[in-house]
């Protein structure tokens, strides 16, 4: 698609320019996360992201949705398998001894116990397959609820909630902790509790069938299981736990050089970042070296011991209560091949130590991204009380005092009323509050004092939602086509629609040049658009919407004139007879308003738009509401600028 309109959002060489591979690009993101602020440009925003990983990670309790998410079902199926797998094996080893004896007394094995051998032997194979089939269905059907929980969560909170965190931590977390914490939860446990238990169900055989002493003492080393899992666990969790962040940590760093590119290229970065980079990677290997070399050297030991001493002890015994007269030389075999079968446990912590081990750390990982978040929007307004079913206010904030995480408050007491078919603009200098209004109204930031209301529902809820359509001063397209972007707002809509919402949005001239016409890939974060074309997808968008409410983010903040020219055009077209509340830098480039609201300041606003009633001086309490004659109030704030 031609970009005629195309200019540099930013001066070339700026840290947070972006080209994208074209002339006069949109800005993108770059490595390290967004700068400390909102992106209002509110003062004291939330920092640009942590380390990926949840540092805070170990502190969180287990959440009892990522247990939920795995039904015992899913652990008892296995474990079944596992139990009928031990039985068949221990009776066909029970049956080797009885063959034994049979052949020292001078008797030929029958056809029958042979083919029951044949049965038992098959009755253990196709278990231990269906145990194996059983627990990747499992696996796979856990991640995706594990996955889906996730996203869930993180669609609940909101943009505003994530942004402390990096890019490719939240990836990694989604994609590696998730298939991780799955593996664990339906691979492992099984597994792990039906080898745990299978020694007690292998001495309970021998203790009925050949002898109960032997298998009485036995008994006494079978509660070295436990305690030697306990210690590998133990010996092991630092180390596991630094390879999870270092393995985190890398992955966020990467995804952020790979998206910001060409801006470490432009400001010659890119070598430097590569050199961290590689840091990294290295010293990830080391952390999954040593845990691989400490685990083997472990493992070996341990299974060496326990082994050991398990096979020997069981060799002993035979042999004594063989010489008692107690069992037969067939039994006495039978009992040291038994003993094999309590050696399971150690098998498994070494097969499976590591899913183990990293599977607890990823379902802590999860725990710490789906805790609850500061910013969460609330189903009841900030005084606890219902909201009103309805009323004939588009937008009320009452009495909101709001801020992000810990910073201080941006607006404090400050009330505001737009009714239904008003157009306002909302002015005043970066970090007064205008994007943070839009946000409160959005539902992505919960007041800590009053309430936000939308048409008479809080804000956040789905009713409010239903009623806004937002277009913002950077605009996000998902890697595809124009119209899957389109479809985003009305998944049903037809082409017929599609390119009367581009045509109401002055985009239909340049789709009906470009060859693939609504098949056009806009390139991943619509880069492969111009600034001014894809703001025009996302005023295309909000037509389809059809929202009552337009929130408008300084939607011409980062384009050339001509493109401003069509964004205004566009945007005229898409507030009639809508509620419209747009923020702005320039009110003499705006779009023609009932009111201007000015924050941060008590004194009148010269730059009205030339067809909107004067402006006259801030009502004391900082409410805004027109004044007798038609003319408008300008607000002020009572926040700390």
């Amino acid at each position: 698609m031609s970009r005629p309109e195309s200019a540099p959002a930013r001066p070339p060489g700026h840290a947070g320019a972006h080209p994208g591979g074209h002339p006069g690009a949109r800005p993108g993101p770059h490595p390290g996360g967004r700068p400390a602020g909102t992106p209002g440009g509110h003062p004291g925003g939330r920092p640009g992201g942590h380390p990926g990983g949840h540092p805070g990670a170990a502190s969180v309790p287990l959440d009892p949705r990522i247990v939920a998410a795995t039904p015992r079902s899913r652990v008892a199926g296995p474990l079944a398998l596992g139990w009928l797998q031990a039985l068949a094996l221990a009776c066909a080893l029970l049956l080797v001894g009885r063959v034994l004896d049979g052949v020292l007394a001078g008797a030929s094995p029958s056809g029958g116990v042979i083919g029951l051998l044949v049965v038992l032997v098959l009755v253990a194979a196709a278990t231990a397959a269906g145990s194996t089939i059983l627990v990747q269905r499992s696996k796979s059907t856990t991640e995706r609820d594990l996955r889906r929980l996730l996203v869930g969560e993180l669609f609940t909170v909101g943009p505003l909630a994530l942004g402390r965190e990096r890019t490719g931590a939240l990836v990694s977390t989604a994609t590696a902790s998730v298939e991780r914490a799955a593996a664990y939860r339906a691979g492992f446990l099984g597994p792990i509790i039906a080898s745990l238990t299978t020694p007690l169900l292998v001495l309970l055989v021998i203790a009925v069938a050949i002898d109960p002493l032997t298998a009485g003492l036995l008994l006494l080393l079978v509660p070295l299981i436990p305690l030697i899992i306990i210690g590998v666990q133990r010996a092991f969790r630092s180390s596991t736990g630094a390879y999870r962040r270092s393995a985190a940590q890398l992955s966020a760093a990467f995804l952020n050089a790979i998206q910001g590119l060409t801006t470490l290229t432009l400001n010659r970065a890119a070598t430097r970042v590569g050199d961290e980079l590689r840091v990294r990677g290295e010293q990830n290997r080391r952390n999954v070296m040593r845990l691989l070399a400490g685990n083997q050297v472990l493992i070996l030991a341990v299974d060496a011991v326990f082994s050991l001493a398990m096979i020997t002890g069981a060799a002993a015994l035979a042999v004594w209560r063989l010489g008692d007269g107690a069992i037969t030389p067939g039994q006495a075999v039978a009992i040291v091949l038994l003993s094999t079968l309590l050696t399971g446990p150690v098998d498994i912590v070494g097969q499976f130590f590591y899913i183990g081990m990293t599977g607890r750390s990823a379902e802590r990982e999860l725990s710490a991204a789906i805790a609850t978040r500061p910013g969460r929007p609330a189903e009841r307004t900030a005084t606890g009380e219902p909201a009103a079913a309805g009323g004939p206010a588009a937008l009320e904030l009452r009495g909101v005092t709001a801020g992000y995480d810990q910073a201080p408050n941006i607006l404090t007491d400050y009330s505001l009323r737009v009714d239904a078919g008003e157009r306002i603009v909302i002015t005043g200098p970066s970090g007064s509050g205008k994007s943070t209004l839009l946000t409160l109204a959005q539902g992505l930031l919960a007041p800590r004092e009053g309430k936000v209301l939308v048409g008479g529902a809080p804000a956040g809820s789905a009713d409010a939602r239903a009623e806004l359509a937002v277009v913002e001063q950077s605009t996000f397209l998902f890697t595809g086509t124009v119209a899957e972007n389109l479809r985003v707002a009305k998944p049903d809509a037809s082409d017929d629609e599609l390119w009367a919402a581009l045509e109401a949005a002055e985009l239909r001239g340049d789709l009906e040049r470009a060859p693939d016409g609504l098949a056009t890939q806009v390139g991943e974060s619509g880069l492969a658009l111009s600034g001014g074309q894809a703001q025009r997808v996302a005023i295309a968008r909000a037509f389809l919407r059809d929202a009552s409410v337009l929130l408008l983010d300084e939607p011409t903040a980062q384009v050339d004139l001509r493109s401003e020219r069509l964004i205004t055009r566009a945007l005229s077209n898409l507030a009639e007879g809508r509620t419209v509340i747009m923020v702005s830098h320039r009110p003499t480039s705006i779009l023609a308003a009932n009111r201007v609201v000015r924050l941060g300041s008590v004194e009148p606003d010269a730059h009205a738009p030339v067809d909107a009633p004067p402006v006259a001086s801030a009502a004391s309490d900082g409410a805004v509401s027109p004044k007798p004659g038609g003319s408008a109030s300008v607000a002020r704030t009572g926040e700390r600028a």
